[in-house]
C-alpha cells in the first residue's frame, strides 16, 4: 500500500487555460469536475515562455535561481541553450532518486528533458533528449502528441511515484495558426484525447492518484516584423547582452529603466534578477526575428496558465481547494508536489513565491 499518492503532473503546453468544455476536451473538463480548476488560471514566470516555466515547475525556483530565462540560460554571462545545462537547482527528479521514490519523464518537446534535468529520472523518454528518426512530430520537429501517449506504455506508469508529461502540439498550432484559429481549437480537442488516453492508463489504481494538469504560458497574435533590440543596443553602445523571446528580450547588464524604456519598441520592463530585466513593447510587438509565426508569447501578457487538479486519492480534493481560492503562481507546483511526495520541505530547490 502507498503511503503517498502516485502524482502526475501534466504540462499541456500553451493550452489556455479557459478552453474547459464538455464537447472540445471532455478529458479535461472531467477532470477539472471531479477534483478543480483555478477559475482566472494560474500565473507564469517570466519571461512567460516554455523553457523557463518548464524549469520552475520541476524546482519550484524562479528563474533568478535555476539560470533559465528564455530559451537558453545564463551561464558565466553567455545565453547558451537551456538543455545543455538545466536547472541550477535541485530537481524533483533528483529529490525522488535520492530518497527512492521512482520519477518518470515523458514530453513531446524533447529539449524538456535536458531542461528539466530530466536524465535523473528513473525512466525518460525520449532517450537523453533525441527522438528516433521514425517518431511522430509535430508541424515544428517536436514530438507529437500521439508519440507521447505510446511512449507512457513503455515507462511503468503505474510503478511510479512522480510522473512529468508534457504535450506539445497545442504550442505548435497556436503559433502557426493563431489564437483562435479553427486549427488551434482543433488541436485542443485532439491533445485532450491524447492526454484522455494517458490518464485511461491509471484507472485500475484511480484511487492512488493525484493529477494536475497546467500549461506554461498563453500567446497574443502577433504583427508582421520585429525588432532587433541587440543590433538598438550595439548602435547606443550599450555594455549589455541580449537574447529575444517572442513578444519579450531579456536585457543582461546594469542599465536603468530610462535607458531601456527608450530603445526602439519597449514600453515596459521588470526586474528579473539584480543583473537581468525582461523588456516588452505594445500589444502584438515582436522582438529579435520575424518567423513568420501567427501568434508569440514572451511577455506578462502571455502570463496565464491553465491550472486543474483531479485524481481519485483524497488529497485531489484538498489541493484542487487551494488552486480554487487562490490562483497558483507556477513557483507553487513543485512544492506541492514535493508535500504529496513526502519530500522534505527544507529542500532548497522547492521555492515558492
Amino acid at each position: 500500500m502507498r503511503s503517498h499518492p502516485l502524482v502526475v503532473l501534466a504540462v499541456l503546453d500553451a493550452f489556455p487555460h479557459e478552453q474547459l468544455d464538455d464537447a472540445l476536451t471532455p478529458s479535461l473538463a472531467a477532470l477539472a469536475r471531479e477534483g478543480g480548476a483555478a477559475p482566472r488560471g494560474g500565473r507564469a514566470v517570466l519571461s512567460a515562455s516554455t523553457y523557463p516555466n518548464h524549469a520552475t515547475f520541476v524546482t519550484g525556483a524562479t528563474p533568478a535561481a535555476h539560470r533559465i530565462f528564455t530559451s537558453r540560460a545564463l551561464q558565466n554571462g553567455a545565453f547558451v541553450p537551456a538543455q545543455d545545462v538545466g536547472p541550477q537547482v535541485p530537481t524533483i527528479f533528483e529529490r525522488c532518486r535520492a530518497l527512492g521514490r521512482r520519477s518518470v519523464a515523458v514530453v513531446g518537446d524533447q529539449n524538456l528533458i535536458g531542461v528539466c534535468g530530466a536524465g535523473a529520472a528513473d525512466t525518460h523518454w525520449p532517450p537523453d533528449g533525441v527522438l528516433d528518426d521514425d517518431a511522430p512530430r509535430g508541424r515544428l520537429g517536436f514530438g507529437a502528441d500521439r508519440g507521447v501517449a505510446a511512449a507512457v506504455d513503455g515507462v511503468e506508469m503505474q510503478r511510479a511515484d512522480f510522473v512529468f508529461l508534457q504535450l506539445d502540439e497545442i504550442d505548435t498550432e497556436r503559433h502557426l495558426h493563431g489564437v483562435d484559429a479553427p486549427e488551434s481549437r482543433e488541436q485542443c480537442s485532439a491533445t485532450d484525447a491524447a492526454f484522455g488516453e494517458i490518464l485511461e492508463r491509471l484507472l485500475p489504481i484511480w484511487d492512488e492518484v493525484v493529477v494536475i494538469a497546467v500549461s506554461d504560458h498563453d500567446h497574443e497574435a502577433v504583427e508582421p516584423g520585429a525588432i532587433d533590440l541587440a543590433a538598438a543596443c550595439r548602435e547606443r553602445e550599450l555594455d549589455v547582452i541580449i537574447d529575444h523571446d517572442g513578444t519579450a528580450a531579456v536585457v543582461v547588464g546594469r542599465v536603468s529603466d530610462a535607458v531601456l524604456l527608450a530603445l526602439p519598441g519597449v514600453t515596459q520592463c521588470a526586474k528579473l534578477d539584480l543583473d537581468c530585466t525582461l523588456v516588452w513593447g505594445d500589444p502584438g510587438q515582436q522582438f529579435g526575428i520575424d518567423w513568420g509565426l501567427r501568434a508569440q508569447h514572451g511577455s506578462p501578457r502571455t502570463n496565464r496558465q491553465l491550472a486543474v487538479v483531479g485524481g481519485g486519492h483524497a488529497a485531489a480534493g484538498e489541493l484542487a481547494a487551494r488552486i480554487r481560492s487562490q490562483p497558483p503562481h507556477a513557483t507553487r507546483w513543485a512544492k506541492w508536489v514535493a508535500e504529496l511526495l513526502g519530500l522534505p520541505d527544507e529542500d532548497a530547490g522547492f521555492r515558492s513565491q
